[in-house]
């Protein structure tokens, strides 16, 4: 691919959510951006972006990603490199990784588009992958089941045959939204859990002795080093590792925590190398890898594996970008390039945008 000179634009983007996201952790008001452009002089750019709960957050991740992308060799080359560049200039945090991510995201879409394919072909996507099954990502908190079965029916008509719900610490109270999502939901492991990481092993074994639906999974619902106390159970399977750094802790999960689904976080671990990294090592070890978020980057991350979990859908991270299309009638959501096929909502750049000196 050409290796033209490349210009780097950071922006930061403060975007209020109204109505909040409910989540088992609370409510979310706004969502936070680092968005990053790397273009280049025949007019293609690619975009990446990391996602925050608070701006202070995003203010150490955009300080790191001026620094990275300041000190980075020239050329697309060298931002393809910047995961790289992080683990050997940067002293390894939560605001580095997602520096890093950031920006390899938006060079590997200019990548894409200068090759004009997806960037899964980049990745070597295996034949058969052109399609994914996907699963809307909602539910949440503050809906009542009379609000969920509602919700439920939209999406069913919007083409999913999977959905992800969220749930609380009150078994009587998962149990009824269970059933009301499940009023539209009622084929087996057509219905995900989303417990916030607010679960405990006793209350998950407390769930699996309740509950006799067949579940698509419950996830995370306990803290990584503890969650080889949750027990093993005939009808329904857990995921985790939306929370791991490394491809080490994915690892432990998936041999000490007994997990055969395991979700990965392309932010958390630093971005779409690490990401494709740990994915395919846990893929040759018989594990099933999802992502978490990020739906634009996922689809392309898991159509260069031979198999995986649905995509999550979930749009609300970064209101900058267009929601993808969704999938079509067969349930599943076409692999599209060039790039990501990421189309831009300017008019929340230009009402929320700060563009960062570099």
């Amino acid at each position: 691919m050409p290796d033209h000179n490349v210009d780097v634009e950071l922006w930061n983007l403060r975007v209020p959510l109204d109505p909040p996201i409910v989540s088992p952790k609370g409510p979310t008001t706004e969502t936070c951006l680092l968005l990053v452009f790397a273009s280049d002089k025949e007019a293609n750019r690619g975009i990446g972006y990391s996602s925050f709960r608070r701006s202070s957050d995003m203010d150490q991740s955009t300080a790191i990603a001026r620094k990275l992308a300041a000190e980075s060799a020239p050329g697309l080359s060298g931002l393809l490199n910047v995961e790289r560049q992080e683990e050997a200039t940067c002293e390894s945090s939560a605001a580095s990784r997602c520096a890093a991510s950031a920006i390899s995201l938006a060079a590997w879409d200019l990548a894409g588009k200068q090759a004009g394919v997806p960037c899964a072909d980049l990745w070597g996507r295996p034949a058969g992958r052109e399609s994914l099954e996907c699963y809307a990502s909602s539910l949440w908190l503050d809906k009542s089941p009379a609000e969920l079965t509602a919700e439920a029916k939209m999406h069913r008509r919007n083409n999913y045959r999977y959905v992800k719900m969220r749930v609380s610490r009150s078994l009587k109270d998962n149990l009824e939204r269970i059933a009301a999502v499940r009023e539209v939901y009622s084929e087996p492991r057509t219905v995900a859990l989303e417990t916030g990481s607010e679960w405990t092993a006793a209350i998950a074994n407390e769930f699996f002795d309740a509950c006799s639906d067949k579940l698509m999974w419950i996830e995370d619902p306990e803290a990584h080093d503890k969650i080889h106390l949750v027990r093993d159970d005939p009808v329904n399977t857990i995921a985790a590792g939306e929370k791991a750094t490394t491809a080490r802790e994915l690892h432990d999960l998936f041999t000490r925590g007994r997990l055969r689904k395991l979700i990965i976080d392309v932010q958390y671990v630093g971005g779409p190398v690490r990401w494709l990294e740990a994915a395919r090592a846990l893929n040759a070890l018989g594990a099933t890898v999802g992502a978490h978020r990020f739906s634009h980057y996922s689809v392309h991350m898991m159509a260069s594996l031979p198999r995986s979990l649905p995509i999550e859908m979930l749009d609300w991270t970064n209101p900058a970008f267009h929601p993808l299309a969704g999938p079509d009638a067969s349930g599943r959501l076409p692999v599209e390039g060039p790039g990501f096929r990421i189309e831009l909502d300017q008019a929340v750049i230009d009402r929320y945008g700060v563009k960062v000196p570099l």
